[in-house]
């Protein structure tokens, strides 16, 4: 695996009321190979690269993160997962998420993990040690109920049915978890139906809560690839692409008010929560002085 420098890995977040609480930011990793077509990182915004696909690590990184946490002035929840997975194939054999959450742990850090993969139940035993200074929560991102979307979609991850069987496990375990549907695909993800099993199942395996994005971001060559990759499986979506999204950077399904009205429905019939300020303030519950931090 390739290693690139870096000068700082854990850096302060910007706040957003309306998503999951966190202070910090961590990406141990750079580039991604789950192969997700719709995947925004993939935009030059974020990669100077063409070769997205191949992942780097971060030199040094354990020695950086240990030090930028001794900075910090004040400890809180760091995000991980917000641009390249912290789960990649290639954590099975580095262990730099695992290492990385160690030293969280021992400087009394949380931890709020985005990822697609089931391998993060390998490290429900230091979750479960963070969670008891401050929260640690796992959120799954997944945007379709079935697998063979899922496979169309986001070919080499964890699929949809893998994710939800890591969520009822972690959540057996006491782990609090998630699930973001973020984004919702115009004329792939965007049925009543994905909005509902989505919901169901989400109940169904365990997790606390569930948001969802209706829209997906279609930036320079993130835009190309999608369209290219969305064809072979969807035959004509590209042009229904060009006629109603034209070059617009944020693409919002046709039918985001209903699909709205039907995702609450369905939170309110499963019992499941979706107001993530509500969501934030229940894990934040118990932490004392930490709720100062995240509260808006």
């Amino acid at each position: 695996m390739e290693l690139i420098d870096a000068k700082t890995i854990v850096t302060n977040a910007v706040p957003n009321n309306n998503y999951v609480k966190f202070n910090y930011v961590m990406n141990i990793y750079r580039g991604c190979n789950h192969g997700c077509i719709y995947c925004y990182a993939r935009s030059n915004y974020y990669e100077k690269t063409d070769n997205f696909d191949c992942v780097r690590a971060k030199k040094d990184a354990l020695r950086i993160i240990r030090d930028d946490l001794l900075k910090k002035r004040k400890t809180g929840v760091i995000l991980t997962g917000g641009v390249s997975d912290p789960y990649n194939p290639e954590e099975k054999e580095s262990k730099l998420t695992r290492n990385a959450l160690e030293l969280i742990n021992a400087y009394r850090f949380g931890i709020c993990i985005i990822t697609k993969s089931d391998l993060v139940k390998r490290d429900a035993d230091i979750l479960l040690d963070i969670k008891e200074h401050l929260p640690a929560t796992v959120n799954f991102s997944i945007i379709c109920s079935d697998d063979e979307t899922c496979k169309k979609v986001e070919p080499f991850v964890s699929t949809s049915g893998e994710r939800f069987k890591a969520i009822e496990y972690l959540s057996g375990k006491g782990i609090i978890t998630g699930v973001l549907m973020d984004p919702v695909i115009p004329y792939i993800t965007d049925t009543i139906e994905n909005v509902q099993e989505m919901v169901k199942k989400a109940k169904d395996h365990g997790a606390k809560y569930i948001y969802i994005s209706t829209l997906v971001t279609m930036a320079d060559i993130q835009r190309d690839y999608f369209l290219q990759e969305a064809e072979k499986h969807f035959p004509g979506i590209s042009q229904k692409y060009k006629e109603r999204f034209k070059q617009y950077y944020r693409c919002r399904s046709p039918h985001y008010k209903k699909l709205w009205n039907i995702f609450v429905e369905s939170c309110v019939k499963e019992g499941i929560n979706y107001d993530m300020h509500s969501v934030n303030e229940s894990i934040s519950r118990g932490y004392g002085i930490f709720r100062d931090l995240i509260q808006p």
